[in-house]
């Protein structure tokens, strides 16, 4: 990995990106300029597979979703894969991510996947990098002012109510074992910092010094309050200094909370800083992948941008979508939970079969959402639809349409032969809020409609017109919440979704 030097006057300035580069939740972007010349880029993705999706851009505007660094769940890893960092290694590429084990009471830790190219196939350590008693994540490799391979992360003390210290600890050559013993470099001892600093990148300036990006105080609630600061060092090993004037980058222009910086060569001779934000007061996309420039003030300290996420600019195409599952194969932007894996069959529209086995757990127990297939969204406004197949209704069994966040707090509508049902599951425990008849003969068409928090349902048999099951409700979440089609009933049950569809609303 060669050492990052910056120019202070910086051609990837004059570039307009769109705001957010993607829609829909990428949290904690990673990215590196291959030697084709475009760029790849990775993201958390969290308890949803395929895991750590590959990001494509030819450019850093136009990005796509082409593949997956984990289509099977390593052995070792039970759910959650959080902050990847993609990096050169050798003659090929490693993925350093973290994940909660599978060993009970275990915390999360690091892991490590190498690959040829970034498409993979990719080759994990199949065992933890590291852990720790306080769980290990947020990794960053660098080497070091002698050329030594150096891995940096972050206790995660804050999940115990603890400080959370930044490390360091000798890298091997392949990135696939750690060396000596670690080094703390920072922790949160600042009042802006709050609880936490975390997701720590390191820059190397015009002026020699090291320049650690760090990311503080609460993330991912609606009440977060996240920023990044930096530090630097003429050595990775410390001491360490914190800019007087932090945090560098705060919330503004309709964004809130931004944070976790990646930094990718424009091609230019430039660097442009990746990070995260939520839209303000509309926090269901997630958090989006937005992107500026880095400079580099008299006195060394770098900037990102202006110091505040840039305004939303189009560009990104949107949430709205239509699938008639008519391919051999559905389209990436499909997911599943990594802990429930549902049989999939595609071709004259896409069949869904519940899960036989809950990963860690052993045989999956019926549900209403025994099958989940899940996309992101990019609003939190947006009527969504699809159609099911009578035929696949009988035996008890039922398909719908959810909002879901994951399998404790969901909200949804689904169809048996008999009724359509809207439920609730808010902290795991499931409520039944209202019935209707289903049609009589036909297609099922099943219609929710949501704005903000609140949703509404509807049953018809031709798409045109619909009829309500129960009044609007409020669903148990408020941020990130996916459109998902669900199948349940009996073991193993199976449900035809004939088509998907979602529309973007104009916001109220």
């Amino acid at each position: 990995m060669p050492k990052r030097r910056l120019s202070g006057g910086l051609a990837v300035a004059a570039l307009a990106f769109p705001s957010p580069l993607i829609s829909g939740d990428f949290p904690d972007p990673t990215a590196v300029r291959t030697d084709e010349g475009d760029y790849v880029a990775l993201t958390s993705s969290g308890p949803w597979a395929p895991s750590l999706r590959v990001l494509r851009s030819p450019d850093l505007q136009r990005w796509r979703i082409s593949s997956a660094v984990f289509f099977t769940t390593p052995r070792w890893v039970q759910k959650n894969f959080w902050a990847p960092e993609i990096t050169r290694m050798g003659s090929g590429y490693a993925v350093f991510y973290s994940a909660l084990p599978r060993r009970r009471g275990g915390w999360f830790c690091l892991g490590v996947a190498t690959a040829a190219t970034p498409e993979g196939p990719w080759r994990d350590l199949g065992r933890p990098l590291r852990c720790g008693k306080n769980g290990s994540i947020d990794p960053f490799p660098v080497r070091d002012e002698g050329g030594q391979l150096q891995l940096l992360w972050k206790a995660d003390g804050n999940n115990f109510d603890r400080p959370t210290p930044i490390f360091t600890q000798r890298l091997r050559e392949d990135g696939r074992g750690l060396l000596g013993r670690p080094r703390e470099l920072i922790r949160n001892d600042r009042r802006w910092e709050g609880p936490v600093v975390e997701a720590p990148t390191v820059i190397r300036g015009p002026d020699g010094f090291f320049y650690m990006l760090y990311s503080g105080n609460l993330c991912c609630t609606r009440r977060c309050a996240y920023a990044v600061g930096v530090a630097r060092s003429a050595r990775i090993i410390g001491p360490w200094r914190k800019f007087p004037g932090n945090p560098i980058l705060r919330g503004g222009n309709g964004w809130r909370c931004p944070g976790h910086t990646g930094f990718v060569d424009d091609g230019q001779g430039g660097v442009v800083a990746l990070y995260h934000a939520f839209r303000a007061g509309d926090l269901f996309a997630g958090r989006q992948m937005l992107a500026a420039p880095v400079s580099f003030r008299l006195d060394g300290w770098p900037v990102i941008g202006d110091g505040h996420p840039p305004a939303a600019a189009p560009g990104a195409p949107g949430g709205s979508f239509r699938d008639d599952f008519a391919g051999s194969q559905l389209d990436t932007a499909w997911e599943h939970p990594l802990q429930r894996v549902p049989r999939v069959r595609t071709g004259d529209g896409v069949r869904l079969r519940a899960a036989a086995r809950e990963r860690g757990k052993g045989r999956a127990r019926p549900r209403v959402d025994g099958a989940v297939l899940s996309r992101r969204v990019s609003s939190s406004s947006y009527t969504a639809t699809t159609v099911l197949d009578r035929a696949t209704l009988r035996g008890g069994r039922t398909g719908g349409l959810a909002s879901y966040y994951d399998a404790v707090d969901w909200m949804g509508v689904s169809a048996g032969s008999r009724s359509v049902t809207v439920w609730k599951r808010d902290g795991g425990r499931l409520r039944r809020l209202a019935t209707a008849p289903t049609p009589a003969s036909g297609p099922v068409h099943l219609r929710m409609v949501a704005r903000g928090r609140r949703f509404s349902f509807g049953v018809g048999s031709d798409g045109a017109a619909w009829r309500p099951v129960g009044p609007a409700a409020r669903g148990p979440f408020g941020d990130s919440g996916r459109l998902a089609l669900i199948a349940g009933g009996p073991r193993l049950a199976e449900v035809r979704f004939v088509s998907a569809a979602l529309e973007e609303l104009e916001q109220p």
